[in-house]
């Protein structure tokens, strides 16, 4: 996050504003239907692909958006699990990618080392001690080593 987007998110006025404007309450109405299509297009079989447009606006936080997706997806219904799973090898799926999405050998090997159960509580992905690309650690935490994907 810019130092700029920091300052104005933390203003009390900024967020006063924010949550009066009229967009903010159909967004929440919007948000509710599309918890609800999404719980009945997962029980209905249908193939769920995930993602954001995380960084198509400065509020849209690539990585933040990402776990903020996660967590919407369990308070639609789905288990952690669930969630997890689509994010990670339904994702690689739907996209025709075989070498990501699991932990087998031979495959890309791109994860998070988590300090939490996020398999219990989704919100401990946030908990990040170690991410790893292509089988090698490339940051403690979110530090990056100066690695690049």
């Amino acid at each position: 996050m810019s130092p700029a987007l920091r300052e104005t998110v933390g203003q009390e006025v900024w967020r006063r504003e924010t949550l009066a404007k009229p967009t903010t309450e159909a967004a929440r109405t919007a948000l509710a239907m599309n918890k609800r299509n999404l719980l009945a297009l997962y029980r209905g079989g249908a193939k769920i692909g995930f993602g954001t447009d995380s960084g198509a606006t400065p509020l849209r936080l690539p990585g933040f958006a990402e776990h903020r997706e996660l967590i919407l997806m369990v308070q639609a219904g789905l288990t952690p699990l669930q969630a997890i799973n689509i994010a990670t090898q339904k994702a690689a799926l739907l996209l025709g990618l075989q070498d990501r999405g699991v932990l087998l050998s031979g495959k890309r090997a791109d994860f998070l080392v988590i300090d939490g159960a996020p398999d219990r509580s989704v919100s401990d992905i946030d908990l990040i001690s170690q991410v790893w690309q292509r089988g090698e650690p490339v940051s403690d935490g979110l530090v990056s080593k100066g690695n690049t994907p």
